[in-house]
C-alpha cells in the first residue's frame, strides 16, 4: 500500500485528524481503500465510517450486505447501511438504472458526513476509471476540461486509489488472501462504461500494455495545464469584460487581441457568469458569440439559461432575464398546479389506458412511460423542438414561433408542457407526436389548462 500513502501525501488527501466517510460496496476497489485507510488510521488520527447501499438489484445483494457488515465489525469501523429499489426509483426519477444508483449513493453519503460532522468522503476510484472517465467522455464530446477525467480532489470527495491501476490492487489482495464482493454487473456490457472497460480498454492495451497508466498521466497534465490556463483566462478576461448592474459587457477590440482559443474561453467565462453555470455552454454557442461580434449593432442571439446577447457597438452585451421564482413549476405526480406566470392552473391525472378519455383543446392525453425527466411547466428555453410528425422530423420551437408569426416579446409568455427540451405541448396549441397514445401505451397522464381569468394563446 506505498503508492496509495504516497498517493495521498503527493495530493494531499489527508490530514492528521481527518473524520473521513467511506464509499463502501465490498468490493475488491473499496475493500483495498479501507485497509488502507485503516492502516493510515494507526499512524493518524483518523476517524472513519463506512457507508453501504443495497440497491436490490440482484440476489446477492443480501450476501454482499452480509460480508460488509462482518467486515466493519471486525474491524471496529461504524457501518451506515442503506436500501433502496432502485430500479424503482429510476423509473420514478426517469433516469437510467446507472444514473439513479450514483445519484441515490452520493446523497446518502453527504447526508452520514453531514449527520456526523466529518470532513470528507473517499471513494474508490483508481487508474483504469480515470482512464475509461476519459475515454467515454471523449467518445460523447468533451472540452479540454472532460480530459482530466476524474480528479483526486472535487469538493469533499477525496480518490486515493487513483494512483493504482485495478490489476495492483487486485494482485496485492490477493497477496494477503483478503476476500471481497464480486459484482456481476461489472461484466454486464449493456453499460457504456463496460463496453470501453472490458472491449476498448484491452484493445488499447495490445498496443501497449502501459496505455492506462499513460491515458492517466495525460488527464494529471491536462488538469495541471488547466489549473494554469484558467488563471490565464480569469486574468484576461478581467481586461476585456465588465461586470455592470444588469449584466456583462464584452470590449471586442480588447478581446480580438488574444488568439482565437483565448477568446472562446473569455467568452464561456462570460456567458457561464451570466448563466451561473457552464454546463450546457457548447462550442456552437460560444462560436455563435463570436460570430455575433462581427455582426452589425442591434443584432441579438438567445443562450441556454434565459441568456440574452446583443451586439451594441464595439461591445457583447449578454443579460440574464429576470424570471420570477415561479417561471418554471415543477410537477410530480397527480394535482391541480397553479402557473401564476401564466395565470393559469394545470390539472395532471394519471391512470391505465382502458379508462374513459376525452380531449378538447385545453384537455390533451400522453404517453407517460414515453417521458424521460420530470415534467415541467415553463416558458421558452433556447433549444426547445417538438416532434411535427409521425416520421419524427424535429421542430425548432422557434421556428414554430416565427412561421405563426407570433412576435418576439410574446413568445416568452406562452406556457409549455416540457420534458427536458422536448417541448409535450404548446398549452392551446401542438402537441408533440412523441408522446401520442398508441396501441402499446398503458400508462396515460391528462394535462388540462384552465385560466384563472380570460386570456387567449395565439399558437394553434
Amino acid at each position: 500500500m506505498k503508492q496509495m500513502m504516497a498517493y495521498i501525501i503527493k495530493h494531499n488527501l489527508i490530514r492528521d485528524g481527518d473524520k473521513i466517510v467511506i464509499a463502501f460496496s465490498g468490493g475488491p476497489d473499496s475493500v483495498y481503500l479501507l485497509l488502507g485507510l485503516l492502516k493510515l488510521r494507526e499512524k493518524m488520527d483518523l476517524s472513519l465510517a463506512a457507508v453501504h447501499i443495497n440497491h436490490k438489484l440482484q440476489q446477492i445483494a443480501e450476501e454482499h450486505a452480509a460480508f460488509v457488515r462482518e467486515f466493519c465489525r471486525e474491524h471496529a469501523v461504524d457501518l451506515y447501511y442503506f436500501e433502496k429499489d432502485i430500479e424503482k426509483y429510476a423509473k420514478q426519477n426517469r433516469l437510467s438504472i446507472e444514473e439513479a444508483g450514483r445519484a441515490f449513493r452520493y446523497e446518502k453519503f453527504y447526508e452520514v458526513k453531514e449527520m456526523l460532522g466529518y470532513d470528507r468522503i473517499a471513494v474508490a476510484h483508481h487508474q483504469n476509471d480515470r482512464a475509461e472517465t476519459v475515454l467515454y467522455r471523449m467518445a460523447r464530446g468533451t472540452g479540454w476540461k472532460g480530459l482530466a477525467g476524474i480528479r483526486p480532489v472535487q469538493g469533499m470527495i477525496i480518490r486515493p486509489l487513483l494512483g493504482l491501476s485495478k490489476e495492483q490492487i487486485l494482485q496485492e489482495l490477493g497477496q494477503m488472501g483478503q476476500r471481497y464482493n464480486e459484482d456481476p454487473s461489472n461484466s454486464d456490457t449493456m453499460y457504456a462504461r463496460n463496453r470501453i472497460r472490458h472491449n476498448v480498454v484491452p484493445e488499447l492495451q495490445m498496443v501497449n500494455d502501459q496505455a492506462v497508466r499513460h491515458i492517466c498521466d495525460l488527464a494529471e497534465q491536462l488538469d495541471e495545464i488547466g489549473v494554469y490556463l484558467q488563471q490565464e483566462i480569469s486574468l484576461h478576461y478581467a481586461q476585456c469584460v465588465e461586470e455592470t448592474a444588469d449584466g456583462w459587457s464584452v470590449r471586442l477590440s480588447e478581446l480580438e487581441k488574444y488568439p482565437e482559443f483565448m477568446q472562446r474561453e473569455i467568452l464561456k467565462m462570460t456567458a457561464g457568469k451570466a448563466a451561473g453555470q457552464e454546463k450546457d455552454l457548447t462550442r456552437k454557442h460560444i462560436q455563435d458569440l463570436q460570430r455575433l461580434g462581427k455582426m452589425q449593432t442591434g443584432k441579438r442571439i438567445d443562450l441556454p439559461y434565459g441568456i440574452r446577447a446583443w451586439k451594441r457597438y464595439d461591445r457583447l452585451v449578454l443579460q440574464k432575464e429576470q424570471l420570477t421564482v415561479n417561471q418554471v413549476i415543477s410537477i410530480h405526480g397527480e394535482g391541480r398546479y397553479e402557473i401564476p406566470f401564466a395565470k393559469g392552473i394545470l390539472e395532471v391525472r394519471i391512470f391505465q389506458k382502458n379508462q374513459e378519455i376525452s380531449e378538447k383543446i385545453y384537455t390533451k392525453t400522453f404517453d407517460y412511460d414515453k417521458m424521460k425527466h420530470d415534467m415541467a411547466v415553463r416558458t421558452y428555453q433556447e433549444g426547445d423542438y417538438f416532434i411535427m410528425n409521425r416520421e419524427g422530423q424535429h421542430k425548432k420551437l422557434n421556428r414554430y414561433f416565427i412561421d405563426r408569426k407570433i412576435p418576439a416579446d410574446q413568445r416568452k409568455k406562452i406556457p409549455l408542457v416540457a420534458d427536458g427540451s422536448h417541448i409535450v405541448w404548446i398549452i392551446g396549441g401542438r402537441i408533440s407526436e412523441a408522446y401520442k397514445v398508441t396501441d402499446d401505451t398503458t400508462t396515460i397522464v391528462q394535462l388540462s389548462w384552465e385560466l384563472m381569468e380570460e386570456k387567449e394563446w395565439k399558437a394553434r
